[in-house]
């Protein structure tokens, strides 16, 4: 049996330690945090997330809201792409992100030890005791743990990353986002809309709200608004939804930070492996980094099928191509959408009035293809 040390009780880190609790090994996760508490706004759970959850046995049932549209559109004017979502591919759901936690939560066996309240402060490789291998020491505070593989899904300023590979280039994307709830009670329709330097994002989440999010070009690090009437004020000149959400804001959003993502995807070193933003954290312009970070999850399990040595380099070859294609795509849309001024807005907005409508049930499908196939891979090992 395998000894793993889950460094991180994020949705990476969380479903890392299912998966590999039913692949039969030891885990323990080990999170900073005193305790797994309810943070976070909304996610979208498109059907690969969703795919490899079901495999892993997490029920979904009644939380969120299943989404049957999307759409992306200019701030005022007809949408730009439509994807019907309620295909073959399988459901899309808007879910709050405290929801999905507590469901990881709750699916984990016994098995799995939890550690609040420590953060590692060291990982190195050491000589196993019986000399038949190399094993790796993690330090937390006072307990020193010997462990066969560490997995650090720590988040985009992880510390294990940076114990094992040293210091990697945190990309700044140019734009700041503000995310909340507001009340909703509209259809099933996600919709995000483009205005000139900004976006607003609308995502039905169940129980009568909406998961919202705006972005907005932005220096690095600029302090957020004091006052409602400034963000109104940013973001004003949208229609239908988008609109009707900024005029329905009474206090400033909860939730505001710095859309920053890893330079380039980065896996580990020896039986130190890295998930989910420690690896490749990405813009969230396709609404795809939780869904990688679950993805991985499986990966990382899939892996170790093999044994611990050599597992970060099958680990690698299943992710890297899929991984980066997803960090660069978001790249490039946050781009389009966010460079230049009105002028350049009213080219972009011409320029993509031209696509057909429909292509965008095609890039969803293409996007979302890959993470079906790795859940469909054999079933878990008896």
């Amino acid at each position: 049996m395998t000894n793993a040390l889950v460094v991180g009780g994020g949705i990476g880190g969380l479903t890392t330690a299912l998966a590999l609790a039913q692949e039969g090994h030891r885990v323990t996760v080990v999170e900073q945090a005193p305790r797994f508490e309810a943070v976070g706004s909304g996610i979208v759970l498109a059907p690969n997330a969703v795919h490899v959850l079901r495999r892993l046995g997490v029920d979904l049932t009644g939380i969120g809201r299943v989404i049957d549209r999307s759409e992306v559109r200019p701030a005022t004017g007809r949408a730009w792409f439509v994807a019907d979502l309620a295909g073959s591919d399988g459901p899309t759901v808007g879910v709050p992100r405290p929801a999905l936690h507590a469901a990881l939560a709750e699916a984990l066996p016994a098995s799995v030890e939890i550690v609040h309240g420590r953060r590692v402060e060291a990982v190195e490789p050491v000589a196993s005791a019986d000399g038949t291998g190399a094993r790796v020491a993690a330090r937390w505070g006072e307990t020193v743990r010997h462990v066969d593989v560490v997995i650090g899904a720590d988040g985009l300023r992880s510390a294990v990353r940076e114990i094992v590979v040293g210091p990697r280039r945190l990309r700044y994307s140019g734009t700041t986002c503000w995310r909340g709830f507001t009340p909703w009670s509209g259809g099933a329709t996600a919709v995000e809309a483009w205005g000139t330097g900004t976006r607003v994002g609308v995502v039905p989440t169940g129980g009568g709200s909406a998961y919202y999010y705006l972005v907005r070009t932005a220096p690095q690090g600029e302090p957020g608004p004091t006052e409602v009437s400034t963000i109104r004020r940013w973001f004003a000149g949208y229609e239908g939804v988008a609109g009707r959400v900024i005029e329905a804001l009474e206090a400033l959003p909860p939730l505001h930070h710095d859309l920053i993502e890893l330079d380039r995807p980065v896996w580990g070193s020896g039986r130190v492996l890295l998930l989910g933003d420690a690896a490749h954290a990405m813009t969230p312009n396709q609404g795809q980094g939780a869904a990688m970070a679950i993805e991985d999850a499986l990966a990382v399990a899939l892996a170790l099928r093999g044994g611990v040595d050599g597992a970060l380099e099958r680990y690698a070859r299943m992710r890297s191509r899929r991984v980066r294609r997803v960090q660069l795509s978001s790249r490039l849309i946050g781009r389009v959408a966010h460079t230049g001024g009105p002028r350049v807005a009213r080219m972009r907005d011409a320029v993509l009035g031209l696509a057909p409508a429909t292509s965008g049930g095609r890039a969803v499908r293409r996007l979302v293809a890959p993470g079906i196939a790795l859940a469909a891979r054999s079933a878990p090992a008896e």
